[in-house]
């Protein structure tokens, strides 16, 4: 009578039930390992979006100064007692069609100011980095340049004008200093500077600054992240790939809250945004590598036990049931080869039958 090994089914469950628990914990094991690796990451982008709003702050810094004593000496000249004079800048009136008021000729004051100051204009054209033009607007919009200007740089400084017109009274009776966007197409930008003689205010200067430059020269070690500049709405107004010029369009919205950080020197706010693609490929890889990383381990040492229970507990037992059907038939030897570790088992499965023989004899 063949007898049935018992182990055998439960080998099988055994085998299956172990498989899927080892892919389980892998997966667990590995999910967690990736949260942790991912939250790290995201606070070094973190970190790294804060040393690029410092680097874009300190490189502010000297044209706010800049702008700070300028303000300054305007409204110090403006307090001095003027002379008729001829003004040595050009001087061009400004049509606004928004705003009610007909243009007004300069003052004296206004012109003796713009006369000192020229020469201070053009020291800073050329000792300051990232400073392109500076040119003034009075409130009877006339407005003085001391530099060529074309048909477009009249365009740019009534769109200017129009700005400054529109700024709510309580920004125009701040001292600091406000961000013109001229031209977002061809990124025309200027820092705008309220003058005033007393209370009065008089006029307004306008410091041209290449923020694209100053933007390109931002560090990043993230290849293909785009680094963007924002206004306090959350209007992209400028973005950099990997120090060139990005379309501000490919801004998706995604991870704002947790990568955006606010300038300290103007209302503008510095935004990393990865690559969406290659993040994604490079996140879905990481993760497979976390999974790998635990299942192999982990697959290698199932194999090893179920290999092992095949062996040292399987095999056995169904050579152990072979011998017991063989003495059972009569047989006076058993199966040969018997295993060390199950020698005794085997000796007393023959005691067994000795012992039965005996007692038929009797």
């Amino acid at each position: 009578m063949k007898i049935s090994n018992p182990l055998l089914n439960e080998q099988k469950r055994l085998r299956r039930n172990s498989f899927a628990l080892l892919l389980i914990l892998a997966f667990a094991m590995s999910l967690m390992d990736y949260l942790v690796a991912l939250s790290d990451r995201l606070d070094l982008r973190q970190a790294q979006l804060n040393a690029a709003t410092a680097d874009f702050d300190h490189q502010l810094l000297p044209l706010l100064h800049v702008a700070a004593v300028l303000q300054n000496e305007a409204s110090q000249l403006l307090q001095q007692p003027a002379a008729a004079t001829q003004l040595t800048g050009q001087e061009t009136a400004l049509q606004i069609a928004e705003q009610n008021s007909k243009t007004k000729p300069l003052s004296a004051d206004e012109i003796a100011m713009l006369n000192q100051l020229e020469p201070w204009f053009r020291q800073q054209l050329k000792t300051s980095r990232y400073l392109l033009n500076i040119s003034y607007i009075s409130e009877g919009l006339q407005w003085v340049h001391f530099t060529d200007a074309d048909a477009r740089s009249v365009e740019l400084a009534t769109i200017a004008a129009r700005q400054i017109a529109a700024m709510p009274h309580m920004q125009l009776n701040s001292t600091s200093a406000n961000m013109l966007v001229l031209d977002e197409l061809k990124q025309r930008y200027a820092l705008h500077i309220p003058v005033r003689q007393g209370k009065n205010l008089v006029g307004h200067l306008l410091l041209e600054v290449d923020l694209l430059s100053m933007l390109q020269q931002v560090k990043m070690t993230q290849h293909g992240a785009t680094l963007m500049l924002m206004d306090k709405v959350g209007k992209v107004l400028l973005a950099t790939q990997d120090g060139q010029l990005a379309d501000s369009s490919s801004y998706d919205g995604s991870d704002q809250n947790d990568s955006l950080q606010h300038l300290e020197a103007l209302p503008f706010a510095l935004h990393i945004q990865p690559d969406s693609s290659a993040d994604t490929k490079a996140e879905l890889w990481r993760f497979v590598t976390e999974v790998a990383l635990y299942f192999v381990p982990l697959w290698l040492l199932y194999l090893y036990m179920l290999t092992r229970f095949k062996r040292k507990v399987l095999r056995p037992f169904a050579r152990l049931l072979i011998h017991i059907a063989r003495l059972e038939r009569g047989d006076m030897q058993g199966v040969r080869h018997v295993p060390v570790e199950w020698d005794s088992v085997f000796k007393q499965t023959e005691q067994l039958r000795d012992r039965g023989l005996e007692k038929s004899a009797d």
